[in-house]
């Protein structure tokens, strides 16, 4: 059976991208291997030095721009209840006036390990919207690899040699030869025919879009919460916050999800870290021991 391909149009600090996650994950779920995710790269902010008005101080300039972020990634959470804790957060400044570099990195990502690349685009929105992480730091982006499981040799030399660059430029270009207004924008293709959503879409407008563009040919799973389904689900997507695993498995509230993990968080097999105005459910790291005697070292 075709599969429907699903080309998102993003950016790693639009909040409108981090709340469709969870809408995400219920189309993984709904409908299970049918259904192929793509980023591209659109660049939300390319220069912001060269929108200041000459009479506005830098310092005011930024002050003023940092806050209207703050405030629409705060009220934002009101509509999608992904985790945000932008407490003291100043994204941009003088130095940092642009959103390409976190750009640059998932297009280094996807050139040092394609399999962990839309993972690391994840934890780079979490870090930024989340856990007050400056993502626009090259020290930072290559702690978010690293946690990521990415090889940081191989991420740090397509950051500096030009190639995640390029690659970027491409997608850049992509974006505005498709007319691309908004962040998220949606192309959907399957079978020689698309058609194009724009803008922060809820679970039941895109599948609509998918049903319709597919003609009823995807498969709708019927889909109910057990700790193994979870856990399963979690072998792709380690790390999930609250609102994503109450839609991706119907749950009705956030004290339903809490109550489905716990015989989870009580074994150990997962853990939930506080994030701002939610939580995460995380997979442990596997920590290394070593027997002395044998040389032998294991993960556990």
């Amino acid at each position: 059976m075709s599969k429907v391909k699903i080309t998102i149009f993003t950016d790693p600090l639009c909040p409108w991208c981090w709340g469709e996650e969870p809408f995400l994950r219920k189309l993984e779920t709904h409908f299970p291997q049918q259904i192929e995710f793509h980023s591209i790269m659109g660049g939300l902010v390319e220069d912001l030095n060269k929108e200041r008005p000459e009479s506005q101080s830098v310092s005011d300039y930024y002050a003023n721009f940092n806050k209207e972020v703050v405030e629409h990634t705060v009220e934002s959470e009101k509509k999608h209840h992904m985790p945000v804790d932008m407490n003291g957060v100043e994204i941009y400044s003088e130095q940092k006036a642009s959103s390409f570099l976190s750009n640059i990195a998932y297009k280094a990502a996807q050139l040092a390990a394609p399999h962990l690349a839309d993972l690391f685009l994840y934890n780079l929105r979490a870090a930024a919207f989340a856990e007050r992480r400056d993502i626009l730091d090259e020290g930072e982006l290559m702690n978010i690899a690293d946690e990521t499981g990415i090889d940081i040799a191989a991420f740090l030399e397509h950051m500096n040699d030009g190639s995640a660059q390029k690659k970027f430029e491409e997608d850049f270009q992509l974006t505005a030869s498709s007319d691309i207004e908004y962040f998220p924008t949606f192309f959907f293709e399957y079978e020689g025919k698309t058609m194009k959503l724009k803008s922060y879409r809820t679970y039941e407008e895109l599948s609509a879009v998918v049903k319709a563009i597919s003609k009823g040919n995807l498969t709708l799973a019927e889909v109910q919460f057990t700790p193994e389904s979870l856990l399963a689900f979690m072998q792709e997507h380690p790390k999930m916050a609250a609102e994503e695993i109450r839609l991706a498995f119907n749950l009705a509230t956030i004290e339903e999800v809490e109550k489905a993990i716990e015989p989870l968080l009580e074994s150990g097999l997962l853990q939930k870290k506080t994030a701002g105005t939610s939580f995460f459910v995380v997979k442990p790291s596997k920590t290394m021991s070593c027997d002395l005697t044998t040389g032998v070292c294991t993960l556990g």
